[in-house]
């Protein structure tokens, strides 16, 4: 179905001359999928952040009315594009929401983390059951990612293949430590990471290549109690830049409470420039970063990934991972990839293709974070995901290992 809404949304309306604002009809017929609409944002104005390399995209005008926009208005303002009301009408009416909702745009001010939201640290014990047939997943144990991830083959970009697409929306989990860890003593990973982390995001990399290009929000706790717990929505292409926050006035971080509604869409193509949206549909504000490459592997477009992870900080030289939270459960919906030739992918997919990863501990000894449920059956569904904290991470705290083993 989202094959057929991108290929409607890539559909020329008019041709007219190329300018600094619109793609011309030459550039529209030539690229395919994510390609066309990374075109008219690479295309749009754009405002520097304090960050090097790191732009916004300029604000929409007042009165501007994205259920009524053309395809190109909404890509000169960095909107994601709209899904076809007739072919899908769910789609439709859940982008609807969120640009109905969408009332500010984040300022162009970002505060770079002492953590990032690295690639997939897989562990060395692995389950001993593997995919047997075309027609099941994989499954795999990693230190700091849950989720699903869409993989192919590919070891540099390809424009028929490589994933240039994924959007979600969820809910944001409430943060807080394990239950008893407190008591028990287990602060986190202290003294160089204390507290209780967990970031949900989507993004494009990072299960097979060495950078992630992402966007997402992130929960912190701590046993001082709810004074010292703290939400924020970030963007961020590892390891060119750490997790990013997201301010919506200078050193002023848009608001983001449990409970709020995230929609993010994350776009790459064959280039050094990649983007990210992020809404809070819940605050009402949300907006389309640009990203430039500094460093590390570039863009290869070989996973898309629906993910809770724990970040990792530097220790000495070494990476080292936070303590998870106890966020109980998430549930992400609306979960779509593409590729460049407009194949849909979804985190319910039942290939040997698909990837399902449960998270465990610093001492491998037992699983911290589990998907529930994948697969194209009961409430889930092929777009849909449900994700739960478990043994040390939900009762009792886990012990920190630096670094890993």
């Amino acid at each position: 179905m989202q094959n057929q809404n991108w290929r409607l949304f890539n559909r020329v309306i008019v041709a007219a001359a190329v300018t600094l604002l619109v793609v011309s009809f030459s550039t529209f017929a030539a690229a395919q999928g994510g390609d066309a609409v990374h075109a008219m944002y690479a295309a749009a104005p754009k405002e520097a952040t304090n960050i090097k390399g790191v732009s916004i995209i300029a604000d929409r005008p007042k009165g501007f009315n994205p259920l009524t926009a053309t395809s190109q208005e909404l890509g000169r303002y960095g909107l994601p594009p709209r899904p076809d009301q007739e072919v899908d009408p769910r789609g439709y009416a859940k982008w609807a929401r969120a640009m109905q909702a969408l009332k500010s745009r984040p300022a162009a001010h970002l505060v770079a983390k002492p953590f990032s939201s690295v690639n997939l640290m897989l562990a060395k014990q692995q389950p001993a059951a593997a995919a047997t047939s075309a027609a099941t997943p994989m499954q795999f144990y990693s230190y700091n990612w849950s989720g699903v991830a869409n993989v192919n083959n590919l070891k540099k970009w390809n424009n028929n293949q490589s994933f240039n697409y994924v959007q979600s929306i969820w809910n944001v989990p409430a943060a807080q430590p394990p239950f008893n860890a407190c008591t028990n003593g287990i602060t986190g990973n202290p003294p160089t990471a204390p507290g209780f982390y967990q970031a949900t995001w989507n993004g494009i990399d990072g299960a097979t290549a060495g950078d992630v290009l992402q966007g997402g929000s992130l929960g912190y706790a701590d046993c001082g109690g709810p004074a010292d717990t703290f939400y924020i929505g970030w963007v961020e292409w590892y390891p060119s830049y750490p997790i990013l926050e997201l301010d919506c006035s200078t050193n002023v971080a848009c608001v983001v409470n449990a409970g709020d509604d995230f929609y993010v869409v994350t776009i790459g193509a064959n280039s050094l420039k990649q983007y990210v949206f992020v809404e809070d549909i819940t605050q009402g504000w949300g907006g389309l970063f640009e990203l430039d490459y500094v460093s590390g592997p570039s863009l290869v477009g070989s996973s898309v990934e629906q993910i809770v992870e724990r970040p990792g900080f530097d220790c000495d030289n070494n990476l080292c991972l936070t303590a998870l939270s106890n966020y109980i459960d998430e549930f992400v919906v609306d979960a779509f990839a593409l590729n460049g030739r407009g194949a849909s992918y979804y985190p319910g997919s039942q290939t040997k293709e698909t990837w399902i990863v449960d998270m465990i501990d610093d001492g491998a000894t037992q699983i911290i974070s589990s998907v529930d449920g994948q697969g194209n059956h009961g409430v889930q569904g092929l777009e849909s995901l449900w994700l739960e904290s478990e043994g040390c991470a939900y009762t009792g705290g886990c012990t920190a290992i630096d670094p890993l083993p």
